[in-house]
């Protein structure tokens, strides 16, 4: 339940590394909410400590170490055209007729988009001679 008194985005500050607490989520035990903006101004005109800051020092824990990570061995190059081998097996290749079927489809508008284009030049090129000259 999030609290009524804390800031607006106090659970994603809360979080660990960048990871985001959810909303409605209890708090472990020992975690003191963030003062607000307003406790926080409040204590430094008066000059004490938050509470929650003084809690925070007496309760410090070393640091565990993180393990290091496990170093593995670099793949081959000879294994990387084996896997490419096998990746080309499992494709889905296309039979003889749709190849051919598609390649004339490919040739068919490759010429018409050609004709098209080439009948807007050959009307612009006598537009532009009728208008220059």
């Amino acid at each position: 339940m999030p609290d009524a008194y804390a800031a607006p985005g106090n659970e994603i500050a809360m979080g660990s590394k960048g990871k985001k607490r959810r909303s409605g989520k209890q708090r472990p035990h020992g975690v003191t909410p963030r003062p607000t903006a307003e406790e926080t101004v409040e204590s430094a005109q008066i000059g004490v400590q938050p509470p929650q800051a003084a809690a925070q020092k007496e309760r410090s824990k070393p640091k565990t170490p993180k393990p290091a990570p496990v170093l593995t061995r670099k793949p081959s190059r000879f294994r990387f055209f084996v896997d490419a081998f096998h990746e080309l097996r499992k494709a889905h290749w296309p039979s003889r007729r749709e190849t051919v079927r598609l390649s004339l489809l490919v040739a068919t508008v490759c010429l018409v988009v050609g004709a098209i284009l080439g009948a807007f030049d050959f009307v612009f090129s006598g537009l532009m001679r009728f208008l220059l000259f």
